[in-house]
């Protein structure tokens, strides 16, 4: 236990420092004129420097995603400085971000964002630290960058005081090349299961609102670690920014440590979402059809209009008019979530981070060419029945019955086995949504799942 108060002082003394190095800092630069004979601020003094942390660390939020920060609604034009031909200029409403245009490292075309899906060719705010704050805010407010109709005067100086006093130089504590962290991970673990394990996991995999700490620190550390200092907008994850930066840095270092979710989980996941995602999550979908939904084809209201599977299929290749998600197969699973977010099919407002992550990621790795299992034609499974006896028997039949007809909540197997054969394939594949059915794409050899598929088209289409 002592050695444990121990550590916990040292962490205090250590975030003591650093605050003590702000105020002095804050001194130098003008904030306050002190008095002849003393740098110890005074307790005004003081206060003003903690008013003045929590607003850099406000501004860091803002600079991350203001409209979610101040709960307000982004403007659905491209902002007038983004370029016309940017990676996101789809995507109008994510332009205003300004970390969109000027990075995580703060460097714009400098930095990490110099090449890649991110690059817009738009310098960074780094020139910006240290300046008036009049200089920035006119920066920030007038001109093309027109903040002014959404910021009121706080935020307008929040955004300033993070731009002034906010950045750290990232290059020192991350590897542009490599992404790896400059710090020691090892010694945070206890660090990490008490300041961020309540909410992430000890593993860093329990949040549903995003992928595993482990996979987002090493995909993106610069990310990462910007969050840790300012806070996540709109949220209650706390800013760190009053910890000393080695202690930050080595807590990143151990982050990049952590497990994956397990990327077959998030396939089978997907696949489900994919399926029937309102079932999944336990969402009743609305009564009106899915805006996108074409206008010429009948649907029972509320219903499968909002299932991914009614527009692209089971086979994934699309239905009456509406193209399938072959084409996005090996991608990256980002670009998928922005699609899903984006105005035709604006489901990120139901579906949290990890349901988007989990569908994106079937979308990108989950899918398979059916026709190797199904013949196209005539729907005949290319496998042999007599071979999957024992399989289905015992796989299926405790739950379904011998002859598939026990789960009165649907038709009875033969008959879908039938008359949709891709869509058994997809639930022996992933399961079914809201449902404990397990996913046999793992435990069933590529032959044995074509076996089974052919036994369950020997089955009983009714019930007798």
């Amino acid at each position: 236990m002592a050695a444990i108060i121990d550590k916990r002082l040292n962490r205090s003394q250590g975030g003591a420092r650093c605050h003590q190095a702000l105020i002095l800092s804050l001194l130098v630069l003008g904030f306050w004129v002190v008095g002849a004979g003393s740098m110890v601020p005074s307790g005004a003094q003081a206060s003003e420097a903690d008013a003045t942390l929590r607003s850099i660390a406000t501004g860091g939020r803002l600079y991350d995603n203001w409209a979610r920060e101040l709960e307000k609604r982004r403007p659905k034009n491209i902002h007038p400085l983004y370029p016309a031909d940017g990676p996101l200029a789809d995507e109008p409403a994510e332009t205003w971000r300004c970390v969109v245009c000027h990075g995580w490292g703060y460097r714009g075309s400098e930095g990490i964002f110099r090449s890649g899906p991110n690059a817009t060719g738009i310098k960074g705010i780094s020139g910006m630290a240290g300046a008036p704050e009049k200089t920035v805010i006119k920066a920030i407010a007038g001109g093309k960058h027109g903040y002014d109709r959404y910021f009121d005067k706080k935020a307008l100086k929040d955004i300033a005081a993070f731009v002034r006093f906010g950045q750290v130089p990232m290059r020192n504590h991350i590897d542009e090349a490599s992404g790896r962290v400059k710090g020691e991970p090892t010694g945070s673990a206890e660090l990490f299961a008490t300041v961020c394990g309540s909410c992430h996991g000890v593993d860093g995999t329990a949040m549903q609102e995003i992928p595993s700490i482990g996979d987002e620190t090493r995909d993106d550390p610069w990310q990462g670690l910007h969050k840790m200092l300012n806070g996540h907008p709109g949220d209650a994850m706390p800013a760190l920014r009053v910890f000393d930066m080695a202690s930050i840095v080595d807590l990143l270092a151990y982050q990049q440590t952590l497990p994956s979710a397990d990327a077959l989980i998030r396939v089978t996941r997907g696949g489900m979402l994919y399926d029937d995602w309102g079932r999944e999550i336990k969402f009743q979908y609305p009564k009106t059809p899915h805006p996108a939904w074409p206008k010429n084809r009948k649907v029972a209201p509320g219903t499968s209009s909002w299932r991914c599977v009614e527009c692209h299929g089971w086979d994934y290749k699309g239905t009456e008019g509406i193209k399938g998600i072959t084409g996005m197969a090996g991608a990256d699973p980002r670009d998928v979530m922005n699609v899903l977010a984006d105005e035709t099919h604006r489901v990120d407002k139901t579906l949290k981070h990890k349901d988007l992550w989990d569908l994106a990621t079937f979308v990108t790795r989950g899918q398979i060419d059916m026709g190797e299992f199904i013949e196209p034609g005539s729907g005949k499974a290319r496998g042999t029945k007599t071979k999957d006896l024992v399989y289905f028997s015992a796989l299926c039949a405790t739950c379904h019955g011998e002859d598939g007809t026990e789960v009165r909540t649907m038709p009875a197997m033969g008959r879908v086995a039938k008359d949709n054969p891709w869509k058994a394939l997809h639930k022996i594949l992933n399961g079914h949504p809201g449902e404990t059915m397990p996913s046999w794409q793992v435990a069933l050899t590529p032959q044995g799942i074509k076996d089974m598929m052919a036994s369950l088209q020997s089955l009983p289409e009714k019930r007798f």
